[in-house]
């Protein structure tokens, strides 16, 4: 009789865990050892005014024993705002958990992620915190700005690509030490703005890396709109300026035969990489092929692509296709 109460307890005992068990699979939260990240893509795209949009795209596989009905990610931002975030193409709800130096988003399946399963996770994401102005160069024609990106994952990230995107104009800072940490895997240019690209094959719950860009903006495409009063003060005093002129007009032709050099007027406010440019372009007669600039100055093509698109933009040059080549034309009112 003892025997059989000792088997009926056994047995229910393991029903119960059993039960127990089955009960634990229908919900649960992702831990580091449930989730893989898969071919994960993070894109941090640079405005001028330091503004920074995230783009994360990855493969979310339940490796775990229970059905996943949310999953975090950790942002080492202080603050952020999720614009979009979709599984599978579909909308998934979005919390944001603040913590001491970063943010999680809590991402909640429209559907149960069941074992063995992966989705495609899609984030957008923008925030202040990522980018900061430093302040005025040297020669006060640059502000100095640079990105700083933590990435510590929560789960295994297998295949991670970083992608960073500066803005219109940005040139990388020349007389910094280390511009770009760590080395990038390439870099390459959309014709606009330079980009950057970081590999790394794997990375695993507390483990971290860091990726930092040094770059200058122009100091004139950054400097705000007169506002009304000041264009019509403005306009007064050309005005004023205007009738002097008149009083004067037999020495104008004598004025402009001296204004028609080509030497580059510095109030322009040129980085020294322009400057150069620019002064090369004289010595060669005014023009030459583009191949030539990148060469002779050894620059890669991708940076010199990108002065030459900021000087053309500020009509100082323009560029021609001439056969399979382009030649570079420095303009004769500068």
């Amino acid at each position: 009789m003892v025997e059989k109460k000792h088997a009926v307890f056994v047995f229910g005992f393991l029903f119960i865990i059993l039960l127990t068990g089955r009960i634990t699979q229908v919900s649960s939260q992702a831990d580091t050892q449930d989730l893989i990240m898969s071919n994960m893509t993070v894109t941090a795209n640079m405005g001028s005014e330091c503004t920074t949009t995230l783009l994360i795209d990855s493969q979310v596989i339940n490796v775990g024993p229970t059905v996943l009905d949310y999953f975090d990610m950790r942002i080492d931002v202080r603050s952020l705002n999720v614009t979009v975030a979709t599984l599978n193409g579909t909308t998934a709800p979005t919390s944001i958990i603040p913590e001491s130096n970063y943010n999680l988003i809590r991402i909640t399946s429209p559907t149960p992620i069941v074992v063995n399963s992966t989705l495609v996770l899609h984030l957008n994401i923008t925030t202040d915190c990522l980018q900061e102005r430093i302040g005025l160069n040297e020669d006060g024609t640059m502000y100095v700005n640079h990105l700083i990106y933590y990435i510590r994952p929560l789960y295994q990230i297998q295949n991670l690509t970083f992608n960073a995107i500066l803005p219109t104009h940005a040139i990388l800072q020349s007389d910094a030490s280390a511009p770009l940490f760590p080395n990038p895997t390439m870099n390459y240019t959309d014709g606009i703005r330079p980009i950057y690209v970081w590999y790394r094959d794997s990375m695993l719950p507390g483990q971290e890396v860091v990726y930092i860009v040094k770059y200058q903006l122009p100091a004139a495409i950054l400097e705000p709109e007169p506002s009304p009063l000041n264009s019509v003060v403005f306009g007064l005093v050309f005005l004023v300026i205007g009738a002097v002129s008149v009083l004067f007009i037999e020495r104008i032709p004598l004025l402009l035969k001296r204004l028609q050099t080509r030497t580059v007027i510095t109030a322009i406010r040129l980085s020294k990489q322009e400057e150069e440019i620019l002064s090369f372009l004289t010595k060669k007669g005014g023009s030459c092929p583009q191949r030539e600039i990148y060469e002779e100055l050894d620059m890669s093509q991708s940076l010199a692509s990108t002065i030459l698109t900021s000087l053309e933009e500020r009509k100082l040059i323009r560029r021609f296709r001439e056969g399979r080549e382009n030649m570079v034309h420095i303009m004769e009112d500068i």
